[in-house]
């Protein structure tokens, strides 16, 4: 009889450990289908202390897929942005990942008409003396206003100082360059190491 007992209690044993294998089983799928539903519905807080009061056993797992899923609706809050369902939730700080939404945008935004700095209306305003040579000299900085440079009546005092000193300065250039050309070309054999005698030899 004692064996018969003993089996019988083995057998009681298993049973419950197969019902409560069981049981827990079915509570995980229940929280996988609440945190699925939840992340379903764009993000939506699961409440830990509501699954506390219906008994059901809360996991590590399920009390920060609840921290990641408030985290995504307060950056939704703030900001407007939702972080895509294909990342996962527990890699990616939606805060950040806002900001960088907006510096994209920002980024690829394209400008606007009358947003001009003053270097480029300095550029367009520049004048070489030549029509033809504004003309591609606009050309290739990608200036596409049709305007003259000298057209506009409206030049401001310090743009019109830069305009004088530019032009002051491609006249230097100009000046200096016309003096290396002719000193190259026409004394040559004249400098350092070079004498009087030594040119006398190469005349006989």
């Amino acid at each position: 009889m004692d064996a018969q007992e003993a089996l019988a209690r083995r057998l009681e044993r298993k049973k419950k450990l197969q019902e409560q294998r069981e049981k827990e089983l079915v509570e995980k799928q229940k929280q996988q289908e609440m945190v699925a539903a939840a992340a379903a519905t764009g993000g939506s807080v699961i409440n830990v202390a509501a699954l506390l009061a219906s008994g059901t056993q809360v996991t590590p797992q399920i009390a920060m897929a609840a921290q990641m899923a408030a985290l995504q609706a307060k950056a939704l809050a703030e900001t407007g942005i939702a972080v895509p369902s294909y990342y996962n939730p527990a890699a990616v700080n939606p805060m950040k990942f806002a900001e960088q939404e907006k510096k994209r945008k920002m980024l690829w935004q394209g400008k606007k008409e009358g947003d001009k700095s003053q270097s480029a209306e300095i550029w367009e305003k520049l004048n070489f003396g030549n029509k033809d040579q504004n003309v591609k000299f606009r050309k290739l900085m990608g200036i596409k206003s049709e305007e003259e440079a000298g057209g506009s009546g409206s030049v401001d005092e310090e743009s019109y100082k830069t305009l004088k000193q530019q032009e002051e300065v491609f006249r230097n250039l100009d000046a200096q360059y016309e003096m290396a050309r002719s000193q190259t070309h026409t004394q040559r054999g004249m400098g350092l190491g070079f004498t009087s005698s030594m040119r006398g030899m190469d005349a006989v």
